[in-house]
This record gives C-alpha cells, sequence and structure tokens, in this order.
C-alpha cells in the first residue's frame, strides 16, 4: 500500500507579514494544479495557529484544501514537537468567516 500524503512539487512563496493585535503572522501561498491555497501562520497568546484555504484560478472557494495540502503545510509551517488539532465547537460557538479554510490550532497540555 502506498503513502497516502502526496509530497507536494510547487515551492511556497511568502507573500506578506502581517500584525494581528500585536503578533506577526506570515502568509505565504502555493500554486497547484487547480488553483492557490494560502495558509496564515502564528504564535498567538493561546499558542501556534495555522489557517489554510484554496481558490481555483478564477478566485473562486471552490474546495476544501485536501488532506496532504494541510500536512504538507502543517510540517512545513509549525513546529515538529508540537500537537496541533482542529477544533469544532458547538454550533451556536461555531464561527466560519471564510467557507473554505480549516484552522489547526495548539493542543497544549494533554496527549491526543
Amino acid at each position: 500500500m502506498s503513502d497516502p500524503i502526496t509530497r507536494q512539487r510547487s515551492p511556497w512563496e511568502l507573500f506578506t507579514v502581517s500584525d494581528f493585535a500585536g503578533f506577526p503572522n506570515q502568509w505565504h501561498r502555493r500554486r497547484v494544479g487547480d488553483g492557490d491555497l494560502t495558509v496564515c501562520v502564528g504564535e498567538e497568546p493561546t499558542g501556534w495557529h495555522l489557517s489554510i484555504s484554496f481558490k481555483d484560478h478564477k478566485g473562486r472557494n471552490s474546495r476544501y484544501p485536501r488532506w496532504d495540502e494541510i500536512i504538507e503545510a502543517r510540517e512545513r509551517f509549525l513546529p515538529d514537537d508540537v500537537e496541533f488539532a482542529m477544533f469544532l465547537p458547538k454550533s451556536e460557538d461555531y464561527v466560519a468567516l471564510h467557507a473554505t479554510t480549516f484552522h489547526l490550532h495548539e493542543y497544549p497540555g494533554r496527549e491526543l
């Protein structure tokens, strides 16, 4: 059986650094066959955070980032010795500002 995670070939390009509430974030973009992936990564007061989104060649939010794309971004931009999770809060607490964006948050203090 082959490895389900496809290793990506196109490079990530840093396109801006921003400041959110006094904490720097790096924004990276990577071209893939059907569009562009965008990653925002930074260390916040509650720990590391990474968001990853996809837009097709026409700029539409046409699909979610694939599992292999999420894993590749996690391995590239986040510390290897820290665990991360995608939290799914109660429905009344859920906020989705961008339709095709996933967020990884540092999972502190407990083993998964």
